[in-house]
């Protein structure tokens, strides 16, 4: 008898594998740029599976011979599935990725959790990666060389996409450069002879074309090294990424400034103030060495009334952004490492989280966890982090850090950047003249004025009787007309550090003030403890500390102020009044916080009205017939869990009970076996063929109920249809996951006969 020839539709050719191997190979390698934006990798695992199984869903449809469009609808429903799956969310959520699940990632510090609702975005990737390259590798007509290089569009769109979506150190030159160069030239050269043999088919053409080839292959490994770093400009700040050109929408100053609340810090005379916090403990720390400069925030924008914390004020770094993170953050500094557990005390109560030094890692071990691990922010350029939910006492978390803290020197170069607290100091203009005389150099002039604070000034918290004409704050008023304009200034680390910072901005040295606190022998941080310091700019764009014994001392001022301040016409002229600066940011005045958040809100519509448009017609192309998918399927599963609920339901306790039974029928009808049906078919007929060794029990159970002498009570159909749902999970964990997708939207239970 003679054999009949397998069907060649099914065997892949000997071409389509080496292409196959060549595409896989390729889009792997462009892949591996996402290693430094992810931890582990599960990214590449779901990423890779995207890519075979576009390949797949492609030669199914080429087996099938049908047009290949069809790849890609079938690819919708298997990309929701899988979707679902991997980021272990609703199906909305997984739908809502589509459009905002690069803004999450690129607006998270990286590495990201490899893990959850973001490895969505690998998968797309790999999937559309997959099909369009299977697609194009397929292509027939046109010229042979531009048929060649079209197969390359996917695993270079896939390459260049890995590029715009990482971070601005690759992953590896090597890697991204070398070997995709290396791997796409190969691949050129042999579909290139492939299409030549019929031409040249003796063996001194095949030696030549190898020769060719080769050549190509060398060719390319030589030049991709220099030609990646000529496009990255010769170091990572020259890479184009979308990361540093996204800021997360997160508005940092909706928090209120803790230096405007240092007086909470102070000592007060008995009986002091219930909010005082001087004896109390804030912070328990252990594992932090003693001396450690504990930074609560950094607040490098003034705006004549407090210094807050800002985004986008370092022009040195793309990095000053507050940006979600994970547990691990990319932050590579030199230094000493530490590992430090803090305790929140009963003292402490605010968004602000304190650190030390350069943060690696961060967890979050008591008190709302999910939610500070969800929400928490932090600011490289600044480092400085902040939860939103707040810390709480009784918190506890715990970080590693980089401790490399150098102190700013007269002979330090500074930074050449100006920024907006260069103009905002210009009511100092006076003051920076004369308190640097004889100072040439701008770092040099800056140390002068620290010297003169320091020498001619005195120290008060103004809560003695005495002290009372010193104000809190650290406003314009406050800043000059009584503190810089004074024959004696007066003040403490609010005043010193706001004026010193606004100084040194007015002789050309940026510089930001930095609150915190210096970690004491036994870990335990108090309000006594708290302090604030100066941090200059240097040339290389990093921040050196300006301690705050620098520029303050602790004399203490007359009890009273010079007599010629005190005489006017013969009068003594009482002091100024007061005018308390906000504790917080909800003191200020509340126009101007309006109109802030309305410029900001213009700011944010005009940024993003560029490019807004093209999204719009791929949702449109895509969406529609995404939309008629989603539609359909979920008009069949809710119609199935409104036929399971009216069945669960009924009026009589019969009528559950036999409603389960058809449940369980109807599920193992579309999980594919065939069950009969029927008005005279009994439910002892259908239980052989129910995929479920209880269904013989399950369906003398239904019968002995339902025709039994009493009406069952609730009790009874409740426990029933308790057994019939543990039955369902067992014939659903009995198949392939496919199949029980399948099952979902299957119609064949809605068919009764």
């Amino acid at each position: 008898m003679k054999r009949l020839a397998p069907d060649s539709r099914w065997t892949p050719s000997r071409p389509a594998l080496v292409d196959t191997a060549f595409l896989l190979a390729l889009c792997a390698v462009a892949l591996l740029g996402l290693g430094p934006t992810f931890t582990g990798v599960g990214y590449l695992v779901v990423s890779l599976g995207g890519v075979v199984a576009g390949l797949l869903l492609t030669g199914l449809v080429r087996a099938l011979r049908w047009p290949g469009i069809a790849a890609v609808t079938l690819a919708v429903p298997l990309w929701f599935v899988v979707g679902v799956l991997v980021a272990g969310e609703p199906l909305g959520t997984v739908a809502d990725q589509v459009v905002g699940g690069w803004k999450e990632l690129l607006t998270t510090l990286p590495p990201v959790e490899g893990s959850g609702l973001v490895l969505v975005l690998p998968w797309t990737l790999g999937l559309a990666a997959g099909l369009l390259g299977a697609l194009t590798r397929g292509l027939r007509s046109g010229p042979l060389l531009v048929r060649s290089a079209v197969a390359l569009l996917a695993p270079v769109a896939l390459l260049t996409a890995v590029i715009l979506l990482g971070v601005a150190r690759p992953q590896s030159i090597w890697v991204q450069g070398v070997a995709f160069a290396v791997l796409a030239v190969g691949w050129l050269a042999v579909r290139e002879s492939r299409g030549q043999r019929r031409v040249e088919g003796n063996r001194s053409g095949r030696v030549r074309r190898t020769a060719v080839g080769l050549a190509l292959v060398a060719g390319a490994g030589l030049l991709a090294v220099p030609v990646t770093s000529m496009a990255l400009g010769g170091d990572d700040d020259g890479r184009v990424v979308l990361r540093s050109q996204v800021r997360p929408p997160f508005d940092i100053g909706q928090y209120p400034s803790p230096l405007a609340s240092f007086r909470r810090y102070v000592k007060e005379p008995e009986p002091a103030d219930a909010q005082n916090l001087y004896d109390t403990t804030l912070l328990t720390l252990e594992g932090a060495p003693a001396g450690s400069r504990l930074r609560i925030a950094t607040l490098d924008a003034y705006d004549g009334i407090v210094w807050g914390a800002a985004e986008d004020t370092d022009d040195a770094s793309s990095q000053d952004a507050f940006q979600r993170v994970s547990s691990t953050i990319d932050n590579p500094v030199p230094g000493d490492r530490v590992e430090v557990r803090v305790t929140v005390g009963e003292g402490y109560d605010a968004a602000w989280l304190p650190t030390i030094g350069a943060l690696q890692t961060m967890e979050f071990e008591k008190g709302a966890v999910d939610d500070k691990r969800d929400s928490w922010r932090y600011n490289l350029a600044s480092r400085t982090a902040v939860v939103p939910t707040g810390v709480r006492p009784g918190d506890v978390y715990t970080f590693s850090a980089v401790r490399s803290e150098d102190l700013a020197q007269p002979t330090d170069p500074p930074s050449a950047l100006v920024n907006d607290n260069r103009f905002a100091s210009a009511f100092l203009e006076t003051q920076g003249v004369q308190w640097s005389a004889g100072a040439a150099e701008p770092m040099e002039q800056v140390f002068a004025i620290a010297e003169y604070l320091k020498t001619e000034g005195k120290y008060s918290d103004g809560v003695l009787q005495a002290e009372k004409i010193y104000h809190p704050g650290h406003h314009e008023k406050r800043l000059g007309d009584e503190f810089a304009s004074d024959p004696i200034p007066v003040g403490n680390d609010e005043q010193y550090a706001a004026i010193m910072a606004l100084l040194a901005n007015n002789v050309d040295v940026p510089a930001r003030v930095v609150m915190g606190a210096i970690v004491p022998e036994d870990g335990v941080v108090r309000g006594e403890d708290v302090s604030a310091w100066v941090e200059l700019q240097v040339a290389d764009g990093s921040w050196k500390t300006l301690p705050t014994e620098a520029f303050m001392d602790f004399d203490r001022p007359a009890e009273q102020p010079p007599v010629t301040e005190q005489q006017m016409s013969g009068t003594v002229v009482p002091p100024p009044a007061p005018i308390p600066p906000p504790s917080t940011l909800a003191e200020q005045n509340e126009q101007e916080l309006q109109a802030r958040k309305v410029a900001r809100g213009e700011e944010d519509d005009d940024s993003g009205s560029g490019g807004s448009g093209w999204w719009r017609w791929v949702l449109l192309a895509t969406g529609t017939p995404l939309l008629l998918v989603l539609l359909v399927a979920g008009a069949i599963i809710g119609l199935k869990a409104w036929r399971r609920h009216r069945r669960r339901d009924a009026t009589r306790a019969s009528a559950r009970v036999v409603g389960g039974w058809r449940e369980l029928v109807d599920h193992a009808r579309d999980l594919g076996q065939p069950v009969p049906v029927g008005a005279v078919t009994t439910r002892r007929e259908q239980a052989p063929h129910v995929p479920t060794p209880a269904a013989r029990d399950l369906a003398a159970t239904a019968d002995g109920i339902v025709f039994g002498p009493t009406d069952p009570d609730d009790a009874v159909a409740t426990e029933f249809w308790s057994m019939i749902d543990e039955e369902r999970r067992t014939m659903s964990g009995a198949v392939p996951w496919f199949r029980r997708v399948r099952a979902m939207v299957a119609l064949r239970s809605f068919r009764r006969a």
